[in-house]
């Protein structure tokens, strides 16, 4: 008897489910075409559309559950009806009508029929259909989904939403799960002084993993909201840490775990992921319940009695720092209606600043570069910072990723014994990279020894990949951004500098975009009184290999009339070298020779569509042929093993 509503509604949802189908199903085949075009530009009661993307190789099937998941069951009909009548459909239009009226007729007598079941027993509260239809409409209830029921319900949706993510191997285009590729990662709870930042840059190798796993104030996902000194529970969260740490990562699996019942049970009843990305993308005005419903399962959604307990609320904000919107607090109006419509600029802002759903909890992810203007919006948040994976952590991560244990062993004690290699890893995205590079080696049968000769090749092709994915359209601006880029390095090698300050980036004309800071990571210090904000690249080692690449590259003409950076002269570069082995010049004229490479020359010209400077081989070559004369203790035997750096 207790199950009477909720069997109602799941039968309800299949007869409309059947409704669309064969509404679809009688189209012709080019009506089902402009059916389609039309309802990927169909804006219902400001909802938004369907992405084209989404209707574009859909079929009939596929189109009625993105109808009923993007609308809602009820909604949909009403919406397919509506794009009938604009394509002058008119017989699937009077079809569509007349069935709908059966199911709404055989609705109301199934309902008729539990009334008078349950007699005068008003334990629950099944309200007239037409009352449900409206709610679900408005999104506002769903009366027959209530308390444990729908949390069981909404769980279940987004731990089949959350359980796999799209391998990054674009060539495979596979999925993986989360939880069998995720690895934690190390989360601190304090900022470091400038000479702790400079430490952690320098150190390579070992070293770094065991600095890296020996910081004090470590800290874990479960217990950010736990009580502080003064036994208060911080209400806001903000979780910082540079391009490719694994910050969107966590943010899932925070998502997954809550779901699967693994963490945050007692504190919170919802847990919503909001995609700060995605958000770019709203044109139209929403309330803070239509900027969740991507986040319920086929629009189904009781949030006026979620958000009656906004204290049992925890808001995931995954990547503030990518908000195309400037969230300045003098230009917006702050409102605290959850279900009043509002730009999306608005109803964000109105959540950071706690003017809405005050008692709710939120978690932030977004870069240190965004950290100032975030702070702007925020009341009395913590902070803390994910730092990457210790040693361990990155022997899991390859063990995870290969999913053999003899290859992944192979591969990680190979990795290990490369100092470079080895230390970048903490990066996850660069461990990915790696893994993929020496996963795709293995797969060919190729020998890994072959890869002591390949650190320039791992760096470039990161470089490629990072590059690619961002300039899709202008060739131009993805050299321009190069070479700025590689102009810093220079300078700071050639000057002993890994930390930069705001005035060296305006030198050359670096703006902290979203493609500078795939390289770049802001830090802010404390100095006396005020605080002061440094850039460093992601490790010295990058920051080496584009300063490599300055000498390397060919510049073009534009850009260096722009450019304050030092004029590009290798042979001074290699005069300041000399024959000494811990030069601090080392690793850069050894990837300057890695890049020199014939196969290197011609990936820079194919995939970065950059010209490399022809005089340059021949100025290292005579400088090589120089010294090796002069030093008999040279480590190296000959031009060729000087052309790729161990």
């Amino acid at each position: 008897m207790v199950f009477f509503p909720l069997i109602l509604v799941m039968e309800n949802r299949s007869s409309i489910s059947d409704l669309l189908v064969r509404a679809l199903d009688n189209l012709a085949q080019e009506d089902f075409k402009r059916f389609k075009d039309k309802l990927s530009h169909f804006d219902f009661k400001g909802n938004g559309n369907i992405p084209q993307g989404q209707l574009e190789n859909a079929d009939r099937i596929d189109t009625k559950n993105l109808l009923m998941k993007f609308y809602g069951a009820e909604a949909a009909v009403d919406v397919t009806i509506d794009v009938f009548t604009q394509l002058n459909l008119r017989e699937a239009d009077e079809n569509l009508r007349e069935e709908r009226k059966k199911v709404l007729s055989q609705e109301k007598e199934k309902t008729a029929k539990v009334e008078e079941t349950r007699g005068n027993d008003r334990r629950w509260d099944l309200r007239p259909c037409a009352e449900i239809r409206h709610a679900k409409e408005q999104g506002v209830d769903n009366p027959s989904l209530k308390g444990s029921d729908y949390q069981k319900k909404y769980r279940e949706h987004i731990l089949e939403e959350y359980q796999v993510i799209e391998d990054r191997n674009a060539r495979l285009g596979e999925y993986v799960s989360l939880d069998k590729r995720y690895t934690k990662l190390l989360i601190v709870k304090e900022h470091w002084q400038r000479e702790e930042k400079e430490h952690e840059i320098i150190t390579r190798g070992r070293k770094h993993a065991e600095l890296m796993a020996h910081q004090t104030s470590l800290t874990t996902v479960s217990v950010l909201f736990d009580p502080d000194r003064n036994r208060e529970s911080p209400r806001t969260v903000v979780l910082l840490g540079a391009a490719g740490i694994g910050k969107t990562m966590t943010a899932r699996k925070i998502m997954l775990d809550w779901a699967a019942g693994k963490l945050y049970q007692k504190k919170f009843d919802y847990v919503f992921y909001i995609n700060c990305r995605k958000i770019n993308l709203v044109t139209a005005q929403q309330s803070m319940a239509d900027l969740l419903l991507n986040n319920f399962p086929d629009g189904v959604r009781p949030t006026k009695e979620i958000f009656e307990k906004p204290e049992k609320l925890l808001f995931i904000i995954d990547g503030f720092d990518e908000l195309n919107s400037v969230l300045s607090m003098e230009e917006v109006s702050l409102w605290s209606d959850p279900f009043e419509k509002k730009p999306v600029k608005t109803v964000l802002c109105s959540l950071l600043r706690k003017e809405v759903l005050q008692k709710s909890f939120l978690l932030i992810t977004s870069r240190p570069t965004a950290l100032e203007k975030l702070k702007q919006n925020l009341k009395f948040p913590c902070y803390a910072e994910i730092r990457g994976f210790s040693g361990d952590d990155r022997k899991e991560y390859f063990h995870k990723f290969f999913g053999d244990e003899k290859k992944a062993t192979q591969a990680f004690n190979f990795v290990k014994e490369n100092e470079m290699l080895f230390t970048m890893c903490f990066v996850p995205i660069v461990c990915w990279i790696i893994c993929t590079v020496m996963k795709q080696q293995m797969e060919r049968k190729e020998d890994l020894a072959q890869t002591s000769k390949t650190t320039t090749s791992v760096y470039l092709l990161f470089l490629t990949s990072l590059l690619t994915d961002h300039f899709t359209d202008s060739v131009q601006q993805s050299k321009t951004t190069l070479w700025k880029l590689c102009s810093l390095a220079a300078d700071g090698i050639l000057e002993r500098k890994i930390l930069f300050e705001e005035g060296d980036l305006k030198k050359h004309n670096l703006s902290l975009s979203t493609i500078h800071t795939l390289f770049l990571n802001k830090s802010i210090f404390q100095k006396d009184t005020e605080c002061e904000s440094v850039y460093s690249f992601i490790h010295l080692s990058f920051q080496e290999f584009f300063a490599a690449l300055f000498y390397v590259l060919e510049e073009d003409e534009k850009t260096m009339k722009k450019s304050l950076s030092s004029k590009k002269d290798v042979n001074s570069l290699l005069k300041i070298y000399g024959p000494s082995k811990n030069n601090y010049l080392m690793l850069t004229v050894r990837f300057l020779f890695g890049l020199l490479n014939k196969e290197r020359l011609n990936d820079m010209e194919k995939k970065l569509h950059c010209k490399t400077s022809s005089a340059i081989k021949l100025d290292l070559l005579k400088w090589f042929e120089a010294e090796a004369k002069k030093i008999s203790s040279m480590p190296y035997k000959g031009s060729e093993e000087l052309l790729e750096p161990a």
